[in-house]
């Protein structure tokens, strides 16, 4: 029993270690000594995940997604963007595996705690850095669809938007193109899963997102957005998910509107293909056709809310 007890305070103690290690190495720029902290703190969560579930033991993990997130701030802050990219990585790992171990508390933690990051990065321009952390967000969502974790998936959608709609406001065009891709396989996967909520709540964040990339004169958000679009229209099709077909349409008739009044051609060429691609003829008559657009626009001001 007593070298039991050894050996845990040991692992404690070497946790605490580290993460004063990471912060040292991060504060005086040491972008390797920074990196293995975070690598060696990812894997103390690892180890952890694989544990009995107990309050202790999810407050030992918590506290190892806090320390990388703070490590990751001032890695941000001294602007090792490899570091950075590191810590988004981590995150999304320690993410992945504790939805697959079913402890979606961890889950949602880590999580947010990348999603946080991911906009801190986005707003000190730190372009890989976002990229990575988006792709780690988009990872996250499509394995939670194949789980049926619902809120982590709803979770990726909303921080994907808000990181592509920054990435917009801060005029780093790869990110933005990147989030918006990974938003849109997020919905394809839910789509696969049969996920209505979280199939629907991705067409309605990127005709929002399509809608402020027209507003803001940013062609090519505008054509990521209609491309993620019309990839989902084809897999919502594929799967017969008549009611999501027709938001689809809609979406894209909404973006080809605005883009035909801001003049922006190429988008709205764009978005005349994708409808055309994303037909809906034939699956729902006109008056069944307004009632769906009624109920899609109150979802629409739900998921607003919710973001």
């Amino acid at each position: 029993m007593g070298s039991g007890t050894s050996s845990v305070n040991e692992n404690e103690l070497d946790e605490v270690r580290t993460i004063e290690e990471g912060f040292k190495k991060a504060y005086s720029e040491d972008l390797k000594g920074t990196v293995e902290a975070i690598d060696k703190l990812r894997d103390f969560a690892f180890q952890l995940i694989h544990l009995d579930a107990d309050a202790e033991n999810e407050l030992d993990i918590k506290a190892l997604i806090i320390s990388i997130g703070d490590i990751a701030r001032v890695a941000a802050e001294k602007r090792m963007e490899q570091a950075c990219a590191v810590s988004g990585r981590a995150l999304g790992d320690i993410a992945f595996e504790a939805a697959g171990q079913k402890r979606e508390p961890l889950a949602i933690k880590a999580l947010s705690v990348l999603g946080s990051l991911a906009l801190e990065f986005a707003g000190k321009g730190l372009n890989t850095a976002v990229k990575g952390a988006a792709e780690s967000l988009g990872n996250c969502g499509k394995l939670s669809s194949r789980i049926k974790m619902e809120t982590l998936v709803s979770l990726s959608e909303i921080y994907l938007m808000q990181v592509a709609l920054k990435s917009m406001e801060k005029g780093l065009h790869d990110s933005g193109i990147v989030a918006a891709g990974f938003l849109g396989e997020v919905g394809v996967a839910s789509a696969e899963q049969a996920i209505e909520t979280s199939t629907l709540e991705a067409a309605v964040i990127l005709e929002d997102l399509g809608n402020a990339a027209v507003r803001e004169n940013s062609e090519a958000h505008a054509k990521a957005v209609i491309e993620a679009l019309e990839n989902l229209g084809t897999a919502v099709s594929q799967r017969g998910m008549k009611n999501i077909l027709v938001q689809i349409a809609w979406s894209l008739e909404m973006i080809r509107v605005l883009t035909l009044e801001r003049g922006l051609k190429g988008a709205c060429f764009a978005a005349k293909a994708a409808l055309e691609s994303v037909n809906t003829a034939g699956l729902l008559d006109e008056a069944q056709n307004l009632e769906k657009i009624r109920e899609i626009k109150e979802f629409h001001s739900l998921i607003l809310k919710r973001s």
